[in-house]
């Protein structure tokens, strides 16, 4: 819990912060894994700089020092944090443990490092739990030189026994952490450190620790997993807007502007991006190629993130569910005199999906849930977050006799108002057996002639013991009054892939007149009139060019001229683009939203194989690599010049 301020003095440590040492072992290294605490708190950013919430894991800026205490490399601190993970489906939420979180860190962590090995700095505490950290406020000195209380520092308890005979919930059967001093035994008092975590006669306020020692910057008090990363400045919508034009505003702390060195000292000047070496093609006699270029370089961002979110998926066999342009950043790299610096950009993937798995018996299907709550965002598809949930009357009509020691019942569920379900969507339901509670999943089938307010289910073949099946089967007719129930859509893959398209939209067709909202919406208009004229054997490129030729409304709202900010006029960025790259462009976008039509790369939400679920990207990879093999022709001819030539050669034969 101890840590020592870097001096002042530390080169390319930013004015008004300090670096400090994340642990007490790294107080004395040669190279030391620092957390950058600001010496005036923010009012409303507080003392660090936190760069992302995720849903188990907070995110700081921090650095690699040397001994001379000069800041080597920028890096993001990954801190474990299990608080509001209690607010998901309560067959799920029970499945949920601290051994199971931390499990699920070491497999994202194995993801990442298959993913972007480079990126990562390996420390242990991926899969080993580091001593809780608590920072003493730059320029005092803590009132516990040592951090430690009677000689003994503090660390998470895991031992379930020690913890249950003091009365509080174990470490491996809840989401509840405390902190102990192992030295004292039995005797020990416990610190709760996660939001809930139940209190007695042995616990103490995390506070009363935190002002004991001096130390009020709490950092991972949790004493959670981490994971360091390299640091990418760059938001995916911050470099292609830089691409598009603009100048990069930095990276903001409150209200304080934090200065990093080499390239992107450049990037804050529009003008003198464009003049120096970022671009390929520079200056004003460069607008023609620059545009041919930022196509290309957008092009290549797409593929690089798509193919970055396919691995994980892979991985992992789980969704995002929580995809959107922050689950990207980039990084720029100095290179030699003259080499355009916007060319050496790399994406990287910096945040992890929030699905988790419905413990669902059954080989059919597999249904996955965002954790906690989900905020409304212009990324995720209707009905994403939105959960049919309440208590109803249960009806057993029949228990089936099982097969491959599977069950499946049907039933009839009673409720006040009938909810939105569909067929694939997942019903789950609770009944109070008298040997305890039983979680079925089923979905909602198409019966006719029902009561308002009754719905017919069938479950899935599920996995339950020989006692629990008779009980059920004894109990056919019977009703289970006020059992809860929630209705589940199916969620999978093809989520991420609708949330890759808004992502593409925003690289390509949004500039300073058209807003990602109203480019969105013009390309579900548009994509749904493509799919009304759908002809089976006329290519997608083709039916898009057909409609923009004959609608001016579309041609536009989704022209290429808003791959910039410089004014470009439509008529102008057409001559630039050769048509049927930019409509095959637009045929890429309309493909990644499902259920548009039979054009979309996948049919519905669901449309995805179940122990394959990257499956959905493979599609729309070959796609994009095809657009920039036929772009990065354009960029190394004179493209230009041949429109030029066939422009000339069209007005003198008109003329003739």
């Amino acid at each position: 819990m101890d840590t020592a301020k870097t001096a002042a003095s530390s080169t390319g440590v930013p004015e008004g912060f300090a670096a400090l040492p994340v642990s007490v072992s790294d107080e004395k290294s040669s190279l030391r894994l620092c957390v950058f605490l600001r010496d005036k708190p923010d009012p409303t950013a507080g003392h660090l700089v936190t760069l992302r919430d995720l849903h188990d894991a907070r995110v700081y800026l921090g650095c690699v020092v040397d001994a001379a205490g000069h800041l080597r490399e920028w890096v993001e601190l990954w801190v474990q944090n299990v608080d509001g993970l209690d607010s998901g489906l309560p067959a799920c939420r029970e499945s949920l443990s601290n051994v199971s979180l931390d499990a699920r860190w070491k497999e994202q962590f194995e993801a990442f490092q298959e993913l972007n090995p480079s990126a990562l700095l390996r420390t242990g505490w991926e899969s080993a739990h580091p001593r809780p950290s608590f920072l003493v406020l730059p320029g005092t000195a803590p009132a516990n030189q040592s951090g430690q209380e009677n000689g003994t520092p503090w660390e998470l308890c895991r031992d379930d026994q020690l913890l249950q005979a003091a009365g509080l919930p174990a470490y491996s059967a809840s989401l509840a952490r405390y902190l102990y001093q192992p030295a004292a035994g039995a005797k020990t008092q416990f610190v709760p450190v996660t939001a809930g975590a139940p209190e007695n006669s042995t616990t103490r306020p995390l506070s009363g620790v935190m002002a004991e020692t001096g130390r009020p910057v709490n950092v991972n008090g949790q004493a959670g997993l981490m994971l360091v990363m390299s640091f990418s400045p760059l938001a995916l919508d911050q470099y292609v807007d830089l691409l598009g034009g603009k100048s990069w505003a930095g990276l903001t702390h409150g209200k304080k502007q934090i200065a990093l060195p080499g390239v992107y000292r450049l990037l804050t000047d529009s003008a003198q991006v464009q003049q120096d070496n970022s671009h390929l093609f520079l200056g004003r006699r460069g607008r023609a190629g620059r545009f041919l270029e930022n196509y290309h370089l957008k092009l290549q961002l797409l593929a690089d993130a798509l193919h970055q979110v396919r691995a994980f998926v892979q991985k992992r066999q789980l969704p995002f569910l929580n995809l959107s342009a922050d689950s990207f950043r980039v990084s720029l790299k100095e290179v030699g005199t003259g080499l355009p610096v916007l060319w050496t950009s790399k994406c990287s993937l910096v945040k992890p999906g929030n699905a988790f798995a419905l413990p669902v018996e059954t080989s059919e299907f597999k249904y996955f849930i965002p954790a906690g709550t989900v905020a409304a965002s212009i990324y995720l598809p209707e009905g994403l977050g939105t959960r049919w949930q309440g208590n109803g009357s249960v009806r057993i009509r029949k228990v089936m006799p099982p097969e491959q020691g599977r069950v499946t019942l049907e039933g009839t569920l009673i409720v006040t108002e009938n909810p939105p379900a569909s067929p694939h969507d997942l019903l789950w339901l609770r009944l109070p057996l008298p040997s305890g509670r039983v979680d079925l999943y089923g979905h909602v089938s198409a019966a006719e002639n029902l009561a308002q307010g009754e719905i017919r289910f069938r479950t899935v073949p599920q996995q339950l013991p020989g006692p629990v099946i008779e009980t059920l089967r004894g109990a056919e007719g019977i009703p289970f009054a006020r059992s809860p129930f929630e209705v589940i859509p199916l969620l999978s893959s093809p989520c991420d892939l609708y949330a890759f398209g808004v992502i593409a939209v925003r690289t390509l067709l949004v500039d300073d007149k058209n807003a990602l909202a109203v480019a969105l919406d013009e390309v579900m208009n548009f994509a749904r009139q493509v799919a009304v004229e759908h002809k089976p054997g006329t290519p997608l490129g083709a039916r898009v060019q057909t409609i923009l030729e004959r609608d001016p409304r579309y041609a536009a709202s989704l022209g290429p001229h808003h791959l910039n900010y410089d004014g470009l006029a439509a008529e102008q960025a057409l001559q630039l683009m050769p048509a049927a790259l930019w409509h095959d462009t637009l045929a890429f976008i309309i493909s990644l939203f499902p259920g548009l039509g039979p054009d979309s790369v996948c049919l519905d939400f669901g449309d995805v194989p179940p122990l394959a679920l990257e499956t959905v990207f493979n599609r729309p990879l070959e796609e994009v690599e095809k657009l920039l093999l036929r772009s990065r022709s354009l960029i190394v001819t004179d493209w230009t010049s041949n429109q030029e030539i066939h422009a000339a050669i069209k007005a003198c034969l008109g003329g003739g």
